[in-house]
């Protein structure tokens, strides 16, 4: 199987580029925001509406998405509650806007890899640095799960849908490129590109989403490596001609 991760580092990922996943995410948001995002544009209404949306980032993190509020935000931010509803229509739009950079990093590390000449180490690489990004947003990323299935808003289940599936999609053509190449054997790659996203996700989730202390890096490193392994072990042989 030489060089065959080098796919999934470059073609593997739309546009091949981080780049073009945070536009990706940033689509996806705005689908989700009601007409009037766009309100004050001068120098004191943007650092207000930033000290909103970091203060909203603290609150869902330490509270969770059903349990802030929108005078917890406004207290946190040193602002007045008017200030909320010049930015903000709801809960639900600064949630997305407090759960943006963290979507972009992490669609952004989905999409990075340096290719080495050992594939096994490449897929170690690769979940490597998705694990180090999920860690430094791990407080909101649960929260999203969280949003997806207690909200009312189905647009927050969707969101978590499409994230998902994108993910799987990119996973489902690079296998398939692999099966064209001749490098892996033949398989229901759908399915296969399923149980691999769900293994990354949920070792994500509950190793370092809902543990009550960052993980280490060596701790991050063990866990990627162990999916890594997954990943490779999983790909399906090559078939194998009888002899003429």
């Amino acid at each position: 199987m030489a060089g065959l991760l080098e796919e999934h580092g470059s073609e593997g990922v739309d546009a091949g580029e981080p780049e073009a996943a945070r536009q990706h995410i940033q689509q996806l948001l705005a689908s989700l925001q009601p007409d009037s995002t766009e309100k004050r544009q001068n120098k004191r209404g943007r650092q207000t509406r930033e000290k909103l949306v970091a203060a909203a980032a603290a609150c869902f993190s330490d509270y969770g998405y059903t349990r802030t509020r929108v005078s917890d935000i406004v207290s946190r931010a040193g602002t007045a509650q008017g200030n909320f509803y010049r930015h903000f229509s709801s809960i639900d739009e600064i949630f997305l806007a407090a759960l943006q950079p963290a979507l972009e990093e992490l669609a952004a590390a989905s999409a990075h890899s340096v290719p080495t000449d050992d594939e096994l180490q490449n897929l170690i690489n690769q979940n490597i640095t998705y694990l180090q990004a999920y860690s430094r947003n791990r407080h909101l990323l649960r929260v999203m799960r969280e949003a997806a299935a207690a909200s009312e808003n189905k647009g927050f289940g969707a969101l978590w849908l499409q994230l998902r599936g994108a993910f799987v999609k990119r996973t489902r053509r690079w296998l398939e490129r692999l099966h064209e190449q001749g490098a892996i054997g033949k398989a229901d790659f759908g399915l296969l590109a399923e149980a691999l996203g769900s293994l990354t996700e949920q070792m994500a989730y509950v190793h370092i989403g809902i543990s009550t202390v960052t993980p280490r890096p060596e701790r991050i490193r063990e866990l990627a490596t162990v999916i890594g392994e997954v990943w490779y072990r999983s790909l399906p042989p090559k078939e194998r001609h009888p002899a003429a």
